[in-house]
């Protein structure tokens, strides 16, 4: 079970990790609101990313009973107890529901028998997981208007800088300007200069999310989601 007070999970997530925990103990209310907050949205992900409806909507059902402990066939730990809050609920949620597709994508696309591993038991993974996958890099995972929501909500956020402030990022982050070098060319303290960045990047975050938020209420994304979506590439 998920542990919010654990010093190897983030504390970003804390109000995620307590949900599970309620969800995992039989709090009622923290289970409708589990589904109701993950139910419509993954079909909505899943459907957006080229899923046949009526698919989407069994895939999401299976994924959720698994969370609840009808899992796989030997499988005896709930889905919800393998989250730790390395990324946002609603990330991970999402992440597992795509690997189900893919997984049952090549499943239905592999022909033939499987291959026998000398070295392998049979007990510790399913053969199938072995053969070679064609599945889609990370960034193909990326729905068009996604993507294209995230750039405009990125760039909306950098053209919101002051023109100096902008200056000062880009010497600092892509030049690799120090701090004091700038301070000297702007004439001032480099505490200023500290100041200055540190408050843009906390600008560039919320104006981004909130431009994301704004365009899409059902959208369940964070900060760091983003970046680590952003690392797949975005076109601006």
């Amino acid at each position: 079970m998920s542990d919010p007070q654990s010093p190897s999970k983030p504390r970003y997530h804390a109000e995620d990790l307590q949900l599970v925990d309620r969800v995992l103990a039989g709090d009622e209310e923290a289970v409708c609101q589990f589904q109701n907050d993950y139910q419509f949205s993954l079909e909505r992900v899943i459907m957006s990313r080229g899923v046949e409806k009526a698919k989407a909507r069994d895939l999401v059902a299976d994924v959720i009973a698994e969370c609840f402990g009808a899992g796989k066939k030997g499988e005896t730990k709930r889905l919800l107890e393998k989250f730790e809050g390395r990324s946002s609920l609603s990330t991970w949620m999402i992440r597992i529901t795509w690997n189900r597709w893919l997984d049952l994508k090549r499943r239905d696309k592999f022909h033939g028998d499987l291959p026998e591993y000398g070295d392998d038991d049979g007990s510790s993974s399913d053969r199938f997981d072995q053969v070679a996958s064609n599945d889609p890099p990370e960034s193909e995972l990326l729905d068009p208007d996604l993507k294209e929501l995230m750039g405009r909500a990125i760039k909306a956020a950098f053209d919101s800088l002051a023109p100096d402030i902008l200056l000062m990022l880009k010497l600092s982050y892509l030049y690799g300007i120090s701090q004091a070098t700038i301070a000297h060319m702007w004439h001032c303290d480099q505490t200023r200069v500290s100041r200055s960045l540190t408050a843009a990047r906390k600008q560039i975050a919320e104006k981004t999310m909130r431009q994301i938020q704004e365009a899409d209420p059902d959208l369940k994304l964070e900060w760091d989601d983003f970046k680590r979506l952003c690392a797949t590439g975005i076109e601006l």
